[in-house]
């Protein structure tokens, strides 16, 4: 009996792990893989991964798994190999974000005070006519009906401002995390100039060309604000950045670098200045991926994905009076020093 004892014990622990792992269904298998498929395709860091490796390891997890929530933890295992701290993995019972190491973004108290606040555009006339303009984070998706809405909410609210004549311009980017460029470029595009535009770069650092076919083109229409306004050329511009300046709201920082008479104060951004794309994985989940890099408007590629100002200040973001902000008042200083060499 004794003797017996030890392989009853391993007849029944054999038929309980085939049967557990006999839960998980052919389709979640499938699921991951398509998610592995993705990765391996379209992230612009395919390349730092051995995906002979990877696959190995993930028929392993998934010969082990049992659960649809095991086998979204093997996804997740394979993204954190990415290191792609501008992606997202949201899935059928979780989801994940890639923390980078490094240094902590801390936001002022101003900032966090503001953020229990709606979005919204916030314009101010400041001392000797400079027009003070936040502009917001986007956060709408692809959404074409509310690309128009916020094009025409960021649009009109600036050119209310231009119709007063101001001498200069404050574009305040500090809390403006991202979202949808299209409505932010369409709004600014005038002030900026067409040619200050950004580019992208695909993984091998090669400029790609625009985009022209017809849903491209109907997508940015989407973003034109119904009356765009005219801009008075050379109009001295300071741009104000920070760790709360992030991806969409930095690749409207990159443009303003190329731009004459501008000058950015602040803090560096947070350095996520780059493309990304999403993509729905068989209708459970879902694969915001890095696929691109972001260059000026001279081509010149952003390898760190990070914005440095001009002219560092570290200051207490105040947006109940902007005027005192120690920030907006060192780039009226420098605005107000320009029109004085006139």
């Amino acid at each position: 009996m004794k003797r017996n004892r030890p392989v009853y014990f391993l007849f029944l622990f054999s038929i309980s792990y085939f049967a557990s792992h006999a839960q998980l269904h052919d389709s979640t298998r499938r699921y991951v893989n398509a998610c592995v498929d993705l990765m391996q395709k379209e992230s612009l860091y395919s390349n730092r991964v051995n995906w002979k490796m990877i696959r190995d390891s993930v028929d392993l997890q998934l010969q082990q798994a049992s659960s649809s929530r095991q086998a979204e933890e093997t996804v997740i295992w394979v993204f954190k190999q990415l290191k792609d701290n501008h992606g997202f993995y949201g899935g059928i019972d979780t989801s994940y974000r890639y923390s980078k190491p490094g240094p902590e973004r801390i936001f002022s108290h101003g900032i966090l005070e503001e953020y229990k606040k709606p979005r919204a555009v916030k314009t101010a006339m400041l001392e000797n006519g400079i027009a003070y303009y936040k502009m917001p984070a986007v956060l709408i998706g692809s959404n074409t009906t509310k690309m128009k809405q916020w094009a025409n909410l960021l649009t009109d609210s600036l050119c209310k401002l231009e119709a007063q004549q101001p001498r200069a311009y404050i574009i305040d980017l500090r809390m403006n995390n991202g979202g949808n460029s299209e409505p932010m470029w369409q709004a600014l595009k005038n002030l900026l100039g067409e040619n200050n535009r950004t580019y992208m770069a695909n993984a091998r650092k090669k400029i790609l060309p625009d985009e022209n076919d017809s849903a491209t083109l109907a997508y940015k229409a989407a973003a034109v604000p119904d009356h765009p306004c005219v801009f008075r050329k050379n109009i001295p511009v300071a741009v104000l950045i920070g760790p709360g300046t992030a991806s969409s709201g930095e690749i409207m920082a990159l443009s303003f670098t190329t731009r004459a008479h501008t000058k950015l104060f602040g803090e560096p951004t947070i350095g996520v200045a780059n493309v990304t794309n999403g993509f729905p994985v068989q209708d459970k989940g879902y694969l915001l991926l890095t696929v691109g890099y972001i260059a000026n408007a001279r081509k010149k590629i952003l390898g760190d994905y990070f914005i440095e100002p001009d002219l560092f200040i570290k200051s207490d973001d105040n947006y109940t009076a902007p005027e005192k902000d120690i920030t907006v008042q060192a780039a009226m200083q420098w605005l107000n020093a320009r029109q004085k060499k006139k």
